[in-house]
């Protein structure tokens, strides 16, 4: 017994000899765990500082204080703190208690099968139920951000039924860069599981931990394990909440006097005459109208709410989960009852026959119902931003107005211009069988797979405008249908064993196959009569019809072996041989390896006398290869032949032919090779846990469109051709402490990665139009090329002294000064532009702090990035973008004059006047890092007591707050810093409020 147990024993003899006197109104008992009785437990008398602690023999004796008290909370380090009801008239208790399985001991999912996070030699993050659970999200890629280093998530808007970016450990080649997701070893999406169902995540970083899934997983491997049933009676569950949302980030206009102020300015400096007479002015001072168009479109709220109901248990080697889950979420923009609805179905269920096998199925069906208009989202966008306040979105009559410039007016369009309606089913399942032949083998088969179907139906009426020149006069209807099929089946046969007590040892070989298979078909019609009946067989003209298909599959085996030596040093290696039939028979097959090893520092003897402080320590290291295949040209290894009309001509006339499609027969695999160094340290008896990882990939071979010469005549073929490094490094840090009955965690997570273009064969790319991205050796993907501004000029002094742009025909004072980049006197795009960032983020944090005391419990997340730019162009930043009667915002009132030279914006101008200062320059980047306040939640448990009568086991309410606050230099501009999109054209991120009820019984 160590000097802990005896200096407890001391005190709980001094307390039960002190309560002696009080044995009227006393409990006693003995604590236990599996392997006897428990000295040194405290036990306190619930709601005050009345405890004592157990003596050798796990025996304790407590006088009460309060005749009414109703709980004794019995807690003691590495084991879970119970709460016992105290039962008038019974005096003695006997109480087991279950050990706290540490972080440590966690039981991690990897591929094809499961490991203690003590034995990970790879660099695998997971993220708990607990972090997903009472988020008022409506996808679980919404509850994943910020919750695992390395694991980038931009939710760029709010739109019901959207998906946001996802990317492990950065942008690793210029081709597809979403990592591999399975559902219970299915490959799917997690924009169709149902949050609740979810019982735990493992995200894959490297290659040692991912090279099982070989060609599938170059850029990383998300993991999703649904839950299961728990041994004992059957359990109900119902989970629901009621939620609020409200749009943000909403430019600041300037309301109409200033507009007219501005509009008059900028008409003098671009020597035309002004528009608005003082007395108008004077008038929109006194009268308005200030009608911000931006935000007429949308809801002041719109309503959201979730229901889940679920039945599990276990008995008798019968495993089962049954759950239903529907999802209601209202569309912010106004119009007829725009919104989601997703319907959830799943089952999951086992049955072990006997002590060798076990049969099973996992089954999920999710329908997604989208009711939206019947517009391109950035239609209905780009001219409320454009439209001055001075014009009214409905005049007095209630008609919607056409305002100078426009023939449409985006209300409308939402309120009375038709909708689109989507219906995207997804039916996801797998079927296993597990034979056990002995002790140490597991041979299991799975034959898994999904099916989608997805159809559209798109009825645009033409609006009947009050006022002449009114557009959108023309109604149509489009209906589209998709459906794919993809099959997984695999097979492993798995072996581990443990020799001589020290030396453990596992394997693992396998082999899979992956078909897909997919079609598509649209049609469009035009002119249907009375602008009602909206379906295809009406239209007057059919406008276009067309459909496509595609197959391919992967053909796989693979293997992983596993050693280890005294619980100290590890070595693990993995392999995968896989065939695509994106390639030629001779590039078809690739070899995809990986090796790593782990030294537990803590197991050797050096480390044991500082043990109560160090509680665990581990290095480990992984290199390994992964391979991408992820292009959209399926077939194009081989040429192919395409009909075709007029494909030339023949006597004047056009004929008939057929054409060659590009192709490269040499083409073949992407490989990624990876380099993992992580270090993992506990302290404090695991109180606090650190992570640290380094890594470094190299992604070759890249596919590229390269470009050929004229003569060749059949386009651009993919080639390999391109190189791309990601470097960064990744810290996550848990710690957990009590200060008396009050139990506090801590988390947080924070992740670097850059990644630099090593090789594009001396070639580079210029992309984009209003935002231009280049592709070139030494720096990042799509990294942002543009002048760079230098301040104003001030003077026609300064002018005559400085580079001028050769694409205007003159500047004036408070125009923007460009930095002539290679001295030539002249300012031009093709000489003078610099690399100026990217949108990529950098620096990406979550931090977690949660508590709960008597009941109650509180958490608080925040998500960041600290260093992104962004990019933005267009009448969202612009004042008189293109000639426009508007915008004009806030910030433009801080516009150069001859009194203000030290202005954040350059001199109002409009038309050609304005050419200098719309320049593609980095006056128009910003700095877009920010932190936002994700989640913010406070709940309250019912005493048990009081329920366990009703027949429930719990029930918990809580209030939420998702999107509560987000501080960045971009909030001033009414730009989400997350926004993606250059000219802001994109639905809102929104603030919700959400009620939650969480019941189990």
């Amino acid at each position: 017994m160590g000097k802990h147990s005896l200096f407890y024993v001391l005190i709980a003899s001094l307390l039960i000899s002190f309560n002696l006197h009080a044995q009227e109104n006393t409990v006693s008992g003995t604590i236990t765990d599996e392997s006897g009785p428990l000295p040194g437990v405290s036990v306190f008398e619930k709601g005050t500082s009345n405890g004592t602690v157990t003596d050798f023999d796990g025996r304790f004796e407590l006088s009460l204080q309060d005749s009414n008290s109703e709980l004794l909370v019995i807690s003691f380090m590495g084991y879970k703190t119970q709460e016992i009801s105290i039962v008038p008239g019974k005096t003695d208790y006997q109480v087991n208690l279950e050990s706290e399985v540490n972080q440590l001991d966690d039981v991690v999912v990897v591929g094809y099968g499961t490991e203690k996070r003590a034995n990970l030699t790879g660099a695998v993050s997971t993220i708990e139920e607990k972090s997903i659970q009472g988020k008022p999200v409506t996808n679980a890629y919404q509850a994943l951000q910020g919750e695992s280093s390395g694991l980038i998530i931009q939710n760029t808007t709010s739109r019901p039924g959207s998906v946001p970016s996802i990317n492990i450990r950065g942008i690793s080649t210029i081709n597809g860069n979403t990592p591999l997701i399975l559902v219970d070893g299915v490959i799917s999406s997690l924009n169709n599981v149902n949050p609740n169902n979810i019982e735990s995540i493992s995200v894959l970083k490297d290659a040692a931990s991912s090279a099982i899934y070989g060609s599938r997983a170059a850029n990383g491997v998300i993991l999703v394990t649904t839950k299961n049933g728990k041994e004992g009676k059957p359990k109900f569950q119902y989970r629901g909440s009621f939620g609020v949302q409200e749009p943000t980030n909403f430019p600041k206009y300037a309301n109409s006097w200033e507009y007219a102020t501005l509009r008059n300015e900028a008409l003098i400096n671009s020597g035309l005459s002004p528009a608005f007479t003082p007395e108008q002015i004077q008038d929109f001072r006194e009268n308005g109208p200030n009608t911000y168009w931006n935000e007429e479109i949308y809801k002041d709220m719109a309503l959201q709410s979730s229901h889940n109901l679920s039945v599990s248990g276990a008995d008798n080697g019968l495993n089962y989960l049954l759950s239903l889950g529907y999802l209601d979420q209202e569309s912010l923009f106004k119009g007829p009852e725009y919104g989601y609805e997703r319907y959830n179905a799943r089952m999951n269920i086992s049955k072990e026959i006997g002590d060798k096998l076990t049969i099973g199925g996992r089954m999920s069906f999710a329908r997604n119902d989208i009711k939206d208009h019947a517009y391109f989202e950035q239609w209905i966008v780009e001219p409320t931003l454009r439209i001055p306040p001075i014009y009214r979105i409905l005049d007095e009559n209630g008609d919607y107005t056409l305002p100078s410039g426009s023939n449409s007016n985006p209300l409308a369009q939402l309120e009375v211009g038709g909708t689109t309606r989507n219906q995207n089913d997804e039916f996801l399942g797998n079927f296993s069988i597990e034979l056990r032949p002995t002790e140490h083998i597991t041979l299991r088969g799975v034959f898994g797979g999904n099916i989608t179907s997805n159809k559209s139906h798109q009825f645009r009426k033409a609006i009947d405008f009050a006022y002449p020149g009114g557009g959108n006069n023309e109604n149509s209807v489009t209906d589209n249908y998709y459906r794919s099929l993809y099959l997984n089946p695999y097979v492993t046969a798995a072996y581990d064993n443990t020799f001589g007590e020290r030396h453990d040892f596992n394997l693992l070989i396998g082999g899979s196959t992956e078909k897909f298979k997919d079609e598509f078909f649209g049609v469009t019609g035009i002119d249907i009569p009375g602008n009602d009946f909206g379906v295809i067989s009406n239209a007057g003209d059919i406008q276009g019809a067309n459909g496509s298909g595609s197959e391919w599959a992967i053909q796989s085996v693979f293997g992983k072996i596993g050693y280890s030596y005294d619980d100290r040093y590890q070595l693990n290696g993995n392999i995968r041989y896989d065939g695509s039939s994106r390639f030629s028979s001779e590039n078809r097959w690739g070899v995809f390896p990986s090796v790593s090893a782990g030294w537990i520092i803590s197991n050797e003897d050096f480390l044991k006398p500082i043990e109560d402080i160090v509680s665990f320590a581990k290095i480990r290291a992984s290199w390994g290869q992964l391979g991408n295949q992820d292009i959209n040209d399926l077939y194009g290894y081989q040429s192919l032949v395409g009909p075709g009309s007029n494909v030339y001509s023949f006597g004047g006339v056009g004929v008939s032919g057929s054409y060659y499609s590009v192709s490269n027969a040499n083409r073949t695999w992407e490989t990624s090779t990876m380099k993992n160094l992580g270090l993992d340290l506990s302290f404090f008896e695991r109180k606090l846990d650190l992570t640290f990882e380094v890594f470094d990939n190299l992604t070759e071979d890249i596919l590229l469109q390269l470009p050929v010469p004229a003569t060749y005549g059949l386009g651009q073929p993919f080639q390999n051709a391109g190189s791309v490094r990601n470097r960064g490094w990744e810290v996550s840090m848990n710690y957990q402490f009590e200060t008396g009955a009050v139990n506090h965690s801590f988390n947080f997570n924070l992740t670097d990665t850059k990644n630099e273009i090593e090789d594009l064969r001396g070639r580079e790319f210029i992309n984009g139009f209003d935002v231009n991205t280049i592709l070139r050796e030494g720096y990042s993907i799509n990294s942002y090329y543009a002048l760079k501004s230098n301040g104003y000029f001030n003077s026609e002094e300064e002018i005559s002294n400085s580079a001028t742009p050769l694409f205007v025909n003159d500047v004036d004072p408070g125009d923007i000064k460009y930095v002539d980049r290679n001295g030539d006197g002249q300012i031009d795009y093709e000489n003078d532009r610099f690399i100026l960032g990217n949108e990529f983020p950098r620096y990406t944090y979550g931090a977690t702090y949660a508590t709960n005391w008597n009941g109650f419990d509180f958490s608080i997340f925040v998500q960041g990035v600290g260093q992104r730019q962004q990019w933005l162009r267009g009448e969202l930043i612009e004042a008189f973008h293109n000639n426009n009667e508007g915008p004009v915002f806030q910030r433009h009132l801080d516009r150069w004059t001859p009194q203000n030279l030290d202005a954040s914006y350059p001199r109002l101008t409009v038309g050609a006047e304005s050419v200098n200062n719309a320049a593609k320059s980095d006056f128009y980047i910003f700095d877009a890092q920010y932190l936002r306040i994700k989640n913010v939640q406070l709940g309250y448990s019912l005493p048990a007591t009081a329920m366990q009568q009703m027949g429930i086991e719990n029930i918990r309410l809580y209030l939420t707050g998702l999107n509560l606050a987000t501080f960045s230099p971009l909030n001033d501009i009414g730009v989400d810093a997350e926004n993606i999109d250059a000219n802001g054209r994109i639905y809102p991120v929104s603030r919700i409020f959400s009620l939650g009820l969480d019941v189990n019984f």
